[in-house]
Order: C-alpha cells, then structure tokens, then sequence
C-alpha cells in the first residue's frame, strides 16, 4: 500500500518526498489527519489562517538568510575525542548516527569492547570509544527508563565480569525517557551489584525497567537540563 502523502505519484513516494511536498497548507492538513496528529487549538488555527502555499529556500525573501550549524552530534564526539586525547587517552568515532534497537546496539557495542579489551582488536587500549545517534526500545512491559538506560542495562549484562572498562550513555538534553536521569554508568560490577541488591539484570531489561534497576545501585546519571539535544552520547572507556 502506498501511502498518499504528500502526493500521489508513486515514484514520488519511493524516492521520498522533497522541500516542495511539505509546502502548501491542504498538505499538511492531509498530513496532520492521517497521522493522527493531535495539534493544540492555536497551533491548529495559525495553520487554518497561514498562506497557501509557504515560501521555498529559495525564495528572494532569503536571500540574506545564512544557517550555520553551531552544535551536533559530530560536534558533541570531536568535543569528547578531543578532551580525552588532552588527557592522554586515545579516542575513536564510531559515528554520530548509529539508530536500531537499543539491546541490540548495545551488544555490538559490548562485543567491541570486549574484542578491545581481550585481543587489542580492533583497537589498542587504553582508548575510548564514542558513537552517537538515537536509538529505539520497543515498549514489551510498562517499566521505568529511556533509550539510553536500555542500552546500558543491556550493555551491564555484555560487560558483566569484563574488568576495565567503564560506559557512559546519556541523552545531550538531560533526560533519558520519563525519569530524571539523563543516563546511567556501567562497568564490570554493574550487572552483579543489581543481583545483590535484589534485582534480577535481564528480567529487567525485558521488562524495560532499566531506571530501577540502575536507581537500586545508585549509578544514574543526573546532570539536569542542558539547553541543548544532539541526540544520544556513548563513551566506554577500555583500559589495559
């Protein structure tokens, strides 16, 4: 089934649809209802009174517009891997925009590390590794965390016993989901500190629990709001 927004040429759909499809106001409208979209009254009623059609980049009005990009991902990463090398500590970019289920990024993160730690391959420690992105959690059960808790949680039991190596994952805004955390800390003791405090590491994760179980051993990351979102951070740090 092919969907009919924003327009109604196939090939248009398959190739994905451009700056001009977005453009007119019976667009967005089409938009707004089938996606279901729930506006606030003001919101809703600007878009009934905005000009048909807005204008495109284009557009002599912009003529004297410049954008520049002051924060990103990128950014964020080439801060990090700048101050660790200041500190002495090697440091690689994964990427900036790895996406896919939390558990399952974390396993590849998990398998890196280890392979890091135990063969100096594919890179030779101590040195820490940096990737970004956003990543998914597909709700299963009704528990407390974030995406990035998720990754740790699933990351605390890939690292469970590995000595020497310590993760951070936590969302650039402050805040990791519901809760106050915008992340949480793992290391080799993480997974085993939550059995001794009576929780059970992977019931857990398939519970998406991730915030309590991290709550129970008090290695939540809380820094507040940033005034600022380039998506998610990850460091782990593989020492000899």
């Amino acid at each position: 089934m092919v969907s009919d927004v924003p327009g109604d040429d196939p090939a248009q759909v398959a190739s994905g649809p451009t700056v001009a499809d977005w453009t007119t106001r019976e667009q967005a409208l089409r938009a707004i209802e089938n996606y279901g979209i729930k506006l606030p009254q003001r919101v809703a009623a600007a878009l009934l009174r905005a000009p048909e059609t807005a204008p495109l980049p284009d557009d002599p009005r912009f003529a004297r517009n410049k954008v520049y990009v002051i924060a990103s991902a990128q950014k964020s990463l080439e801060a990090a891997a700048k101050r660790a090398r200041d500190h002495g500590l090697d440091a690689v970019i994964l990427s900036d925009a790895i996406e896919g289920e939390a558990r399952d990024v974390a396993k590849v993160h998990g398998a890196i590390a280890r392979a890091v730690k135990t063969r100096h391959h594919p890179f030779v420690p101590p040195v820490v590794i940096l990737s970004g992105g956003e990543t998914t959690v597909t709700l299963r059960h009704k528990g407390k965390g974030g995406r990035n808790g998720e990754f740790q949680l699933a990351l605390a039991l890939e690292l469970d016993g590995v000595d020497g190596v310590t993760a951070l994952a936590a969302d650039t805004d402050g805040i990791d989901g519901s809760e106050t955390n915008a992340g949480a800390f793992v290391d080799a003791t993480s997974a085993s500190r939550m059995r001794q405090a009576g929780i059970d590491p992977l019931a857990a994760l398939a519970q998406n629990d991730s915030w309590s179980a991290f709550n129970a051993v008090e290695d939540l990351f809380e820094p507040g709001p940033t005034g600022t979102n380039v998506n998610d951070f990850r460091a782990i740090i593989i020492r000899d």
